[in-house]
């Protein structure tokens, strides 16, 4: 019993240091992941590039009242552009972009990016 409960507790420790390891995201050039699109499906990648086309749109949640801010743009690295969308609470004093920052953003790949995470360079 006692060494069948140090074996789980061993396999709990293992999986809680592979965990960062797991999700953290993978950088990749635009051209990669429009050249394979299914490779990184669903999976969070990080880009490194130049903000064009930017976009901001607010929204008021009908229950909430909380003020969302959907900032759509475009981030190309050079190797191509993609289009991304950062979604926050305004409230919660999300980076703002403009056309020309230089940023690395963290999302899920669809086909577009769904950011999760902006830093500008």
């Amino acid at each position: 019993m006692n060494r069948t409960l140090r074996l789980i507790e061993l396999a709990l420790i293992s999986q809680l240091c592979l965990a960062p390891v797991a999700w953290a995201a993978d950088p990749v050039t635009i051209s990669s992941l429009q050249a394979y699109p299914e490779a990184y499906k669903m999976k969070v990648v990080q880009v490194t590039g130049m903000v064009s086309g930017y976009e901001m749109h607010h929204f008021i949640g009908t229950s909430s009242k909380l003020e969302k801010c959907v900032q759509n743009f475009r981030v190309d690295d050079g190797s191509g552009a993609i289009e991304a969308s950062y979604a926050a609470l305004c409230q919660m004093g999300p980076v703002l972009l403009k056309d020309g920052d230089q940023v690395t953003v963290e999302g899920h790949y669809l086909g577009t990016l769904d950011v999760k995470s902006v830093k500008k360079n």
